[in-house]
């Protein structure tokens, strides 16, 4: 089977769980004898999840990863793919991007802009998005909820949908108490803190967390993430100064570092297609406070605290339960059990079983 993969996620995003998810079927379709792969490349930029493995996974390569177009990122994010495939070819793109001719399968990932997003940036998104999802012969959706979403906003389909699960990685594990921490984390290891991971604005309710942290005591709160911005800078000193730390981008041995030594993770989100930190927190001993909303509670299942509302007498009674090592260890052990139903081997062994079955429908 001809595989062909355009990768124009990671000129698009920093960080994100996009990235991650593309980057874990990347790295074992390279080392897949079964499929005959083409794949393609744009300029990588800063991409934090991909770090310098696109040359390691380039050397295993049969064929040499080739440019698709001299067109700016900026624009061929929107257009088809610039080559033209043969028609048996499969073509997966990273991002809502179709080829011509070619059997397109498609990954829905969420649907915050149909949620929360307003003006041209919206039009433009659906656009792109309507169009690939028309001319997709098979979708992937990462959750029930995902799927669910979709057939609201496109009741119309009749091509094969599969839920497929994100995974975690094998980063995140339990650290043994001998284990020797990295310099800058090793200075938290006094502090009892929350942790937050990932971007901040609108809908993921970062204000709202500090908000609520403002009645909670001492406890700290470590920001993980791209840089803070003037405003929210401002909000942090007005409502928690000198209780919090912003560490920024950290790679996934740190953040593996940073999940154990944390009190709690807490993901204030109200929307996510997957919500991927959740189970990289459990596989790494570290409880989870989250929202009881959209995805969170089909993947946290049981194992996390799940909220409606996030205010100070919430995280309070929250942080009660998690003072005691009883029900701590409990919660802890919750989650690390839980954590071993998702995984990227298995994401990428049903995404396989997917291209077939829709390459033989085709």
């Amino acid at each position: 089977m001809k595989v062909i993969l355009d990768n124009i996620i990671f000129s698009l995003q920093k960080m994100g769980g996009i990235s991650v998810y593309w980057h874990e079927l990347l790295k074992r379709l390279v080392r897949d004898e079964r499929f005959d792969l083409e794949v393609f490349q744009f300029e990588s930029g800063e991409n934090h999840v991909l770090g310098h493995s696109l040359k390691k996974i380039a050397a295993r390569l049969q064929n040499p990863m080739q440019k698709e177009t001299k067109i700016p990122v900026r624009i061929a994010r929107y257009l088809p793919f610039g080559r033209k495939p043969a028609c048996t070819s499969l073509f997966h793109s990273s991002y809502y991007r179709i080829a011509k001719n070619a059997i397109n399968i498609v990954t829905i990932h969420d649907f915050t802009y149909e949620y929360y997003r307003h003006g041209l940036a919206k039009w433009i998104h659906l656009r792109q998005k309507n169009y690939a999802i028309k001319n997709a012969a098979g979708i992937i959706c990462i959750s029930e909820n995902t799927r669910q979403d979709l057939f609201r906003f496109f009741p119309q389909i009749k091509v094969p949908v599969k839920v497929i699960h994100n995974g975690k990685s094998d980063a995140f594990h339990v650290l043994a108490e001998t284990y020797q921490y990295s310099d800058q984390i090793n200075d938290l290891k006094s502090l009892k803190f929350v942790l937050f991971v990932g971007a901040r604005a609108g809908y993921k309710n970062f204000s709202a967390l500090v908000d609520a942290l403002v009645n909670c005591g001492s406890i700290s709160l470590v920001i993980v993430g791209a840089p803070l911005t003037r405003e929210e800078k401002i909000h942090l000193i007005q409502k928690i100064n000198g209780r919090f730390i912003f560490i920024g981008f950290v790679d996934v041995v740190q953040l593996n570092e940073l999940y154990n030594q944390a009190f709690c993770f807490i993901y204030p989100s109200e929307y996510e297609g997957f919500g991927i930190p959740i189970i990289e927190a459990m596989a790494a001993g570290c409880p989870v406070i989250a929202m009881a909303k959209s995805s969170i509670p089909e993947v946290a299942g049981n194992a996390g605290l799940l909220v409606e509302y996030l205010d100070s007498h919430t995280l309070l009674d929250s942080f009660s339960l998690l003072d005691d090592d009883l029900q701590r260890n409990k919660i802890i052990s919750r989650g690390v059990d839980h954590a071993k139903n998702f995984s990227w081997d298995k994401c990428y062994a049903e995404t396989m079983s997917f291209y077939k079955k829709i390459n033989e429908l085709n």
